[in-house]
């Protein structure tokens, strides 16, 4: 069982940094819904993936510190996927509350 576990093991993708970051995008991403931002700032919803992806391909790079960068394009990308996935998500809940009630 632990080799398992050492074999699928990645400390380098995910860590407390990650957490941070998909906490900051996915905050980043709502303001525009909640009215706290303009509506029009489309920018918040679409930069923190896109930081990801930049923050990912340049993790490959031999610079020094490339873990943490790694970690938090992770991070992004995580909640760049949570908010695609939460609007199929929410669509469907609404659907099932108004058929029940």
């Amino acid at each position: 069982m632990t080799a398992a576990q050492s074999k699928y093991r990645r400390d380098d993708w995910f860590g407390p940094e990650s957490f941070g970051a998909v906490v900051i995008g996915l905050f980043l991403m709502s303001l525009p819904y909640t009215g706290l931002a303009p509506r029009e700032a489309v920018w918040l919803i679409v930069t923190p993936p896109l930081a990801g992806i930049a923050l990912v391909a340049l993790s490959a790079t031999p610079v020094r510190g490339t873990r943490t960068v790694r970690r938090v394009g992770t991070g992004l990308l995580a909640a760049g996927a949570g908010a695609i996935i939460s609007i199929p998500a929410l669509v469907a809940g609404a659907a099932l509350g108004s058929a029940i009630a």
